[in-house]
């Protein structure tokens, strides 16, 4: 991609999928050097360079951790970290507890008055579902910072307040599992949607109180578990 004497040349491989007659963009990633040659082998490619020899490329979309584990990657060129956008950076962890075997996404419903502030907010937001092997189906949904905050707050409270199954804790149950000594630290940053539902069924008091403890107000919380539910009411 020549973009002329003003920026440099960005070399980039670009995957594409064919649906209802159009074209939609998968994935990319940026090169260092000229491909002149690229082989598909099923679901892997060999790309060709100029100088830098063979590079090994695999797309694939449905894939999970054998731990059981979740992780969310972000795409940050301007990050010293990312190499300039060659490494993915993990930005979120998460234990889903089942295996997980398909992933697909959708979009975000969005508010029902298209000219609200929080029609702006779920605006071209995807929702990531997945289906595991035990016959389970979840889901992994971009939440707006503030409401994040709020809602781990309550996350925390709810941790350590409501009496939990044989008394596991679900805060350790959801933590990044791995048998082998990992590189780097848990990240977290996944609220759990089934800790957080609880709070639904506490009584009245039970809700005011605790809403009271994190600076809140029962009805804020239940608006925003409201507006989650609404935006992932596709079933």
């Amino acid at each position: 991609m020549n973009k002329g004497d003003n920026l440099p040349c960005s070399l980039q491989i670009f995957l594409w999928v064919l649906k209802d007659n159009d074209l939609t963009g998968m994935a990319f990633i940026d090169t260092q050097l000229y491909i002149h040659q690229m082989i598909s082998i099923k679901n892997f490619i060999l790309a060709a360079d100029l100088m830098k020899s063979i590079s090994l490329l695999r797309y694939q979309e449905e894939i999970s951790d054998r731990d059981k584990n979740l992780f969310v990657y972000m795409y940050l060129p301007e990050a010293k970290e990312s190499f300039g956008g060659m490494r993915l950076l993990r930005r979120a962890d998460f234990n889903a507890g089942a295996h997980i075997n398909a992933l697909w996404r959708m979009p975000c419903r969005g508010a029902l008055d298209s000219g609200s502030k929080k029609a702006l907010t779920w605006d071209n937001k995807q929702i990531s579902w997945f289906a595991t092997l035990d016959g389970g189906i979840g889901m992994l949904l971009p939440m707006p910072e503030k409401t994040y905050r709020r809602l781990l707050m309550l996350q925390n409270a709810l941790n350590t307040l409501l009496p939990h199954h044989a008394g596991l804790n679900p805060k350790a149950f959801r933590m990044m599992h791995c048998d082998r000594r990992s590189l780097q630290n848990a990240v977290r940053n996944v609220l759990d949607g089934e800790l957080l539902s609880k709070y639904l069924y506490l009584s009245t008091m039970e809700r005011s109180e605790l809403a009271k403890k994190i600076g809140t107000t029962q009805d804020i919380i239940l608006d925003d578990l409201l507006e989650i539910d609404r935006v992932t009411a596709h079933f």
